[in-house]
């Protein structure tokens, strides 16, 4: 399995003052390459695996339809699993929920990474032990993009990384890898964000200066969920 290196490392800015957390690594492994291959058409294969495909795609279940196709090998199932693989969406935060609506806090993920990959984040807002998704960023290639939270509250923050992109609700399929990030020397899976701080998460960006981030690899339909 192919693996790609991603380094976190989290700092804030307030005041022009740089407020240094600490310095560490973490490998975060991916395939980037599509598990299922494409051959050629042939009417010869499962016509029923085919029509169960289109009602998954219909339905915008795009991976679990792009493996059906594959394996019917029916009609033009070569076409349709291409279909399901989706053009990239613009880099920025993809999804705020709205009832959210204090922003005193801003939180920017900095990425340096090829071209022929993304990084798909889900940001959780933690209250009494429940978390709740606040927010979706997607970043392909190298990019910066910044997501404005309620401040003075701690967050759990998740993310993969692939090449093919099956939308939000599948991200890159069991392809990609995922994982939740870890912060302090505890390794705890929230992190408290004051309010009036400017916080960065680098990933792959080299000379930062700052607390390095852990991770805990996470299943893809977890991940999903």
């Amino acid at each position: 399995m192919k693996k790609s290196i991603i380094l976190f490392t989290l700092f804030a800015l307030f005041l022009s003052a740089a407020v240094c957390l600490a310095d560490v690594s973490s490998a975060l492994p991916g395939d980037r390459t599509t598990a299922y291959q494409v051959e050629g058409g042939s009417d010869k294969g499962d016509a029923a695996l085919y029509n169960q495909a289109k009602n998954l795609y219909e339905n915008k279940q795009y991976y679990e339809a792009y493996k059906l196709f594959v394996q019917s090998k029916y009609g033009d199932w070569e076409k349709m699993s291409q279909k399901c693989i989706r053009r990239w969406p613009k880099n920025g935060e993809l999804w705020h929920d709205s009832s959210q609506w204090l922003s005193d806090t801003m939180l920017t993920f900095k990425v340096d990474q090829p071209s022929d990959t993304a990084v798909f984040i889900r940001i959780f807002k933690v209250e009494n032990k429940k978390s709740s998704l606040i927010s979706t960023v997607f970043i392909g290639g190298s990019d910066a993009v910044t997501v404005n939270l309620p401040g003075n509250t701690s967050y759990m923050i998740k993310d993969g990384v692939g090449s093919d992109w099956f939308g939000v609700n599948d991200a890159f399929g069991e392809e990609g890898a995922y994982e939740t990030m870890t912060f302090t020397d505890k390794e705890e899976e929230t992190y408290y964000f004051e309010r009036k701080l400017d916080y960065m998460i680098t990933i792959n960006v080299e000379n930062v200066i700052g607390e390095n981030i852990g991770s805990e690899d996470e299943e893809w339909r977890e991940f999903t969920k």
